[in-house]
């Protein structure tokens, strides 16, 4: 607390002197435009203070992160914190069976040109959605397999009372459709498309850089939220919690993955902008 005779108060007590002093006399013109002065920069400053509170962007989101598998319970994550920075993370499960509950630090840190840190984030989008149409076309070609496998057992079963010859025609088809599995196998292990990344999240600020809500894109029919929280002042450990899980069509997945890099975006561009002025 302070005393009656700290500076604080002196300084009122003298500001008060001087207002009670020239309240009762005429001002002189000096004087009226010294505090017409005041009142303007007093208004401007109110402006500018009500403009940041009342700025939509604001809630536009403050990372986008992608990140990519090493093991089922790791992952490294690249996230791009700005249009000049780029920081690397070390994603571990806590909870390998349920996969909920994650750590995260941040290994990298990278300032770079707006332009480099808008390459990186249209390329690890591209990949992320090339990944997750190829896991939807692989799944499609998955069923359908399963359905021919299942005629052919059917046929098998139907033509068991025929002759010998139907019966080794049936074979080979059978085996023709062993050698096509196997060989689909191997284009499996050799699939580029394994190094995409498996998940996305956007990050929407909550308090500052230590508390974030994130939209976590797993699949293109799969959303989940998850809470973003520093575990140490500098920013640089983090807790991820997921509590939310989703089954949504794609045009939904899709809209609020466009509109979140969209407004992250625009936010950027607002910050570039007002630096520039």
């Amino acid at each position: 607390m302070r005393g009656p005779s700290s500076p604080y108060m002196l300084m009122q007590q003298y500001l008060e002197q001087y207002l009670n002093g020239i309240s009762w006399r005429p001002q002189s013109i000096a004087e009226r435009q010294y505090i017409e002065k005041i009142k303007q920069a007093l208004a401007e400053q109110q402006r500018k203070f009500y403009v940041r509170i009342l700025n939509p962007l604001n809630l536009s989101p403050i990372s986008v992160a992608f990140w990519f598998p090493v093991i089922p319970s790791l992952a490294i994550g690249v996230s791009v914190t700005s249009l000049g920075e780029v920081d690397i993370y070390i994603r571990q499960a806590m909870d390998p069976t349920f996969a909920n509950i994650f750590s995260a630090f941040i290994i990298l840190e990278f300032h770079v040109p707006s332009s480099f840190a808008l390459l990186i984030l249209a390329s690890c989008l591209g990949l992320y959605l090339t990944g997750k149409i190829n896991k939807l076309l692989e799944t499609l070609k998955k069923e359908l397999l399963t359905e021919q496998e299942e005629r052919l057992q059917a046929l098998e079963e139907e033509l068991d009372f025929l002759s010998t010859q139907a019966c080794l025609d049936l074979e080979g088809k059978i085996l023709e459709t062993i050698a096509e599995e196997k060989h689909r196998s191997t284009i499996e292990a050799l699939n580029p498309f394994k190094l995409a990344p498996i998940s996305m999240t956007i990050f929407f600020p909550v308090f500052k850089d230590h508390t974030a809500i994130g939209v976590v894109f797993h699949d293109l029919d799969y959303l989940a939220i998850a809470i973003l929280q520093a575990l140490e002042p500098n920013d640089k450990m983090y807790s991820v919690f997921r509590l939310i899980h989703a089954q949504v069509p794609f045009s939904l997945t899709l809209l609020v993955m466009f509109l979140a890099i969209h407004l992250f975006l625009s936010d950027e561009i607002n910050k570039i902008e007002q630096g520039a002025r």
